[in-house]
């Protein structure tokens, strides 16, 4: 890696693009019905080495069926908290071209990572959003920025969402409790954080997200997770052949 990719020159570079996709983001008064969508996609990366393995899991409303797209690439980009998308982001977008003859324009994307809940209004869910002009959800399984509003919500069992606030106290997040769907964990995290992507609101994506589970017993970005942990798997037996 040349090191002027990590210099501050190059950083603050870096900066100025995630402002300006957080200028370009929509985000609507009014919701969209879950029966608006032909199509839900969950996105999710995972890395074995300098290789970067995306999946898109595409659940058709219509015919109630998935269908998994998987690609891998070289990974140049470092990581560095805070600029995922330019990490992460190149080889979804080569994917996504590849499978968007398929899909329609009426298709809700859930990217593993945040949306608005970043320091600059611009995690990979709403870059990928913005970029694509699609419909996004960001869901994470870590808070990147902001806090959550209630102090005691994590030891509380009654409570089983509650709102993520930056340090002006405007909502930027969900964080939801995995024991909300009687689970354990999810991706490893007993709580996960929903924030907008683009062009839908919080509310309208908080409540997307929830009919779906409870339609249709999934949570997309879980289902493109697990069938890149099989990938990996196979890879790695393979290997030791």
């Amino acid at each position: 890696m040349k090191s002027k990719i990590l210099s501050k020159s190059y950083i603050e570079n870096l900066k100025m693009i995630q402002h300006k996709i957080s200028e370009l983001v929509l985000i609507p008064s009014e919701n969209i019905e879950l029966d608006y969508f032909d199509y839900i996609v969950g996105i999710d990366l995972a890395f074995e080495s300098n290789k970067g393995m995306v999946c898109f899991s595409v659940f058709n409303t219509k015919s109630k069926r998935i269908k998994y797209y998987f690609d891998v690439d070289e990974v140049t980009f470092p990581y560095i908290p805070g600029f995922l998308a330019f990490r992460e982001l190149p080889i979804i977008i080569k994917l996504y071209d590849k499978v968007k003859c398929e899909i329609s324009e009426n298709t809700l994307f859930f990217v593993d990572g945040h949306g608005l809940s970043h320091p600059r209004k611009a995690g990979i869910a709403t870059h990928f959003g913005v970029t694509t002009n699609s419909f996004s959800i960001g869901i994470a399984k870590k808070i990147l920025y902001g806090k959550i509003s209630k102090p005691n919500f994590l030891q509380d069992n009654q409570l089983y969402h509650c709102t993520v606030i930056n340090s002006k106290g405007n909502v930027i997040a969900i964080a939801i409790k995995t024991s909300f769907f009687n689970r354990n964990k999810i991706m490893n995290s007993k709580t996960l954080f929903l924030s907008i992507g683009n062009k839908l609101n919080l509310k309208n994506s908080f409540e997307l997200f929830i009919l779906i589970y409870r339609n249709y017993g999934f949570i997309p970005t879980e289902l493109a997770h697990n069938y890149l942990q099989k990938i990996k798997k196979q890879i790695k037996q393979q290997k030791s052949f």
